[in-house]
């Protein structure tokens, strides 16, 4: 009989503690997610700068051609 309580209560004890290892798994998961979120939004404010700096570009292009076309003419 007392194999059976040290058995049971290696048992609990192993139980327990795989869920305190899968809690805080799952709170680093949502941390991980959190933080994949907050990238998200800054590749997509990136992104829009990233745009607007492109067509900056091609507007000054635009514009230095055009000075060059009627330097030339």
């Amino acid at each position: 009989m007392r194999w059976v309580l040290v058995d049971v209560a290696l048992i609990v004890g192993s139980l327990l503690l795989l869920v305190l290892c899968a809690l805080a798994v799952w709170r680093k998961i949502g941390v991980a997610r959190s933080t994949a979120g907050e990238l998200k939004e800054q590749v997509s404010g990136l992104s829009a700068e990233t745009s607007a700096l492109a067509a900056r570009i091609d507007s000054a292009e635009v514009t230095a051609r055009l000075a060059e076309r009627s330097s030339a003419s």
